[in-house]
């Protein structure tokens, strides 16, 4: 991953029950050529316990990319999902099925 200059996020788990340990163990047990070559660069991302582990999580699936969700009512709508894309291609299918189906069950109650 480092050869081909891909992205690099890493995580340090601190509570002690799930394995962790304090990040200057790290340092300890790298080794010395990683280090040099700009492994701890970019901060490791902390997940703490208890009430901050919610915004640990949070913070690490950011670092890899994740976007807020979305309401379920905008997605079936389709309202943010672009026509040209998969996505949007995908969504726009379902919110017609879903209107469609909603017809039936109106016309049905008459």
């Amino acid at each position: 991953a480092r050869q081909d200059r891909l992205p690099n996020v890493m995580a340090h788990e601190n509570d002690p029950d799930l394995g962790g340990c304090q990040f200057s163990r790290m340092f300890e047990v790298t080794p010395q050529e990683l280090i040099a070559g700009g492994l701890y660069k970019d901060l490791a991302k902390s997940c703490f316990p208890g009430r901050h582990r919610k915004v640990s999580l949070v913070l690490l699936a950011k670092s890899l990319g994740a976007t807020p969700a979305r309401s379920r009512a905008e997605l079936l709508s389709g309202s943010i999902a672009e026509r040209g894309s998969l996505a949007g291609r995908s969504l726009g299918g379902l919110s017609r099925v879903f209107a469609e189906m909603s017809s039936r069950s109106s016309a049905e109650a008459r």
